[in-house]
């Protein structure tokens, strides 16, 4: 069930969870202690690896190529998908900036990334649609074949999430099904990231991505094999998460440090490519709570002092969102990034 790399990240086999039945007295088992195993992480690093999660590996090729089409496009051929209104396209490269995390400072410099990001599907017909934030339509570039690979993806890892949740509920000494009317339906977000390489003489404030931690609930991230994610230690130091064949690496998000009252550690982590002749890709799944979900500290862990407000998921992510990604709202109420 745990192993390690070697850096204090372990390594979770989520082959028992994923194979039973749920319901079943091996489901309960296999869910009791996968929440046992990530609750230990989340008191250190708040970083995981999964092994046998299910996801097949056709499904990473075909998400990693797709990743690695798109953004070889020329830049006038992505342009016309840029970053709507509800957070959904195109981020053109060095265009965001961490201005907004829970535990940094604003960043000196832009992230030196580009990504596209796929939400939730709605349909034209739901009450909410274009009238609520991140209630919107999806972009695509005219390459069935880019939208075939990235929706099959999406729904596995979105199922891979549903099936972790009870273990994130036993994690938190609740029954399986506590976490349920959070997650009914859950809000999804796939963001697939390109990192040019890192020049040899590198400036000091050029990073991938700054040190953040998540917003939501948790992420579980696929990375190529050229390396650069790295976690932050309690202790404040910085160990690499490197790429482990077949794995996914996982964290957990600020929704989850709020309803644990600082317990649970959103660890914060940070991305440098390491190589100066090869792109960096990854494709993160972010997967988090109802955007109508009330996210306040839960009563085992409210001790003698409760270090968050609550707040509805939506206002908390939408802040986020607004001030680091203000290339997505209208040019006349962009906040300075």
């Amino acid at each position: 069930m745990l192993d390690s790399v070697g850096n204090d990240i372990p390594i979770l086999d989520l082959g028992d969870l994923i194979a039973a039945p749920r319901g079943t007295d091996a489901w309960h088992n296999a869910a009791a202690a996968t929440g046992d195993a990530i609750r230990e992480a989340c008191f250190d690093t708040g970083f995981f690896y999964i092994t046998n999660h299910g996801v097949p590996q056709p499904l990473f090729d075909g998400v990693f190529e797709a990743n690695r089409v798109f953004h070889a496009r020329p830049e006038d051929e992505k342009l016309p998908l840029k970053l709507n209104a509800w957070h959904r396209g195109y981020q053109p490269m060095a265009s965001t900036r961490m201005s907004s995390s829970l535990r940094f400072d604003p960043a000196p410099a832009p992230n030196q990334l580009e990504s596209f990001i796929v939400r939730d599907d709605y349909p034209a017909s739901h009450p909410a649609y274009k009238a609520r934030p991140f209630v919107g339509p999806n972009q695509w570039p005219d390459d069935a074949g880019f939208r075939t690979d990235v929706e099959a993806y999406y729904t596995a890892t979105h199922q891979l999430s549903l099936q972790l949740v009870p273990a994130f509920a036993c994690a938190v000494r609740e029954t399986p099904d506590y976490f349920d009317p959070f997650f009914d339906p859950p809000s999804t977000t796939l963001r697939m990231v390109h990192y040019p390489p890192t020049p040899e003489r590198r400036p000091e404030d050029w990073l991938g991505i700054y040190p953040h931690t998540d917003y939501g609930f948790f992420t579980v991230l696929a990375q190529d094999g050229v390396g650069g994610l790295e976690v932050q230690r309690v202790d404040g130091s910085w160990i690499e998460a490197p790429p482990v064949p077949g794995a996914f690496i996982m964290n957990i998000g600020d929704a989850m440090t709020r309803w644990t009252n600082d317990a649970f550690t959103s660890s914060p982590h940070r991305v440098l490519n390491k190589s100066s002749t090869k792109s960096r890709y990854s494709v993160a799944m972010f997967f988090d709570p109802n955007m109508d979900t009330m996210i306040r500290c839960f009563d085992r862990f409210a001790g003698d002092e409760v270090k968050h407000a609550p707040i509805r998921f939506e206002d908390y992510y939408q802040e986020r969102m607004d001030t680091n990604h203000p290339d997505r709202l209208p040019p006349d109420t962009q906040q300075q990034a």
